[in-house]
């Protein structure tokens, strides 16, 4: 997700190396030597730059999720309504995990499970962008738009645990292509999840709850009520003529 159109510094080419060898290898598997051959600069450059492996680690996801972040925090603001804040943020979290699928692999399969990455800056940045998708729907709760006792963090976890399951099924199958993609699954799976919150309309008119037994009887009385509308009718066509 960096920038194309600028140049890749040595730190940029030693992070893109480190993503991908991280992501096919493993953490505990990966070298300081192959990341630097891949990345065509010296083991020394790298431990200039990010001091130890595990700050190498660290420090991919940090600078992927941010610009990311940048990136939503300028589209978000102009989407009209919750619903429609809450399907630009998921479609961004698709489409990073989608077309980037080395940083899906780390983060999903690696990182999440780290007690350490808990405490990073990484982490805290995907907590952010976590954070936007809640304050959308506590929004939504506060004008009306999805129910009262709507539990907003509740509906967070079933949102990003889905995709995020998603995603580690499809890493752990090998990311095989499909008709459906993940994409094309999103907008109908949103639609489960908001149908089931949103505030609904109260409809005009009476509406009837009846047993089985009184809605039996009821149908017989109105099947009664037509014939006898009808042989009346049929009554006054003879008495006319």
């Amino acid at each position: 997700m960096a920038d194309k159109s600028r140049p890749k510094t040595r730190k940029d080419r030693i992070m893109d190396a480190a993503l991908r060898i991280f992501a096919e290898k493993g953490f505990q598997s990966a070298t300081i030597t192959e990341i630097s051959k891949e990345a065509g600069v010296s083991e020394a450059t790298i431990y200039e730059y990010f001091g130890t492996k595990e700050d190498l680690l660290f420090a991919i996801p940090e600078k992927i999720t941010n610009e990311t972040l940048e990136k939503s925090t300028k589209v978000i603001p102009y989407i009209k309504g919750v619903e429609g804040k809450i399907r630009a943020i998921l479609l961004f979290y698709v489409q990073l995990y989608q077309s980037n699928p080395h940083y899906s692999a780390l983060v999903l399969l690696q990182l999440m499970s780290n007690k350490r990455f808990r405490q990073t800056p990484a982490h805290a940045a995907i907590r952010r962008s976590s954070h936007g998708l809640l304050d959308c729907i506590k929004d939504g709760i506060a004008d009306g738009t999805f129910k009262k006792d709507s539990n907003p963090y509740l509906i967070r976890s079933m949102l990003m645990g889905t995709i995020e399951h998603l995603f580690i099924h499809w890493h752990m199958q090998g990311m095989p292509k499909r008709k459906t993609s993940i994409i094309d699954m999103l907008d109908p799976f949103i639609e489960i999840i908001l149908d089931g919150i949103r505030t609904k309309k109260e409809e005009s008119g009476l509406t009837l709850y009846l047993k089985m037994e009184d809605a039996h009887t009821f149908g017989k009385l109105l099947q009664k009520k037509d014939i006898e509308d009808t042989r009346g009718h049929s009554r006054k066509i003879k008495s006319d003529y």
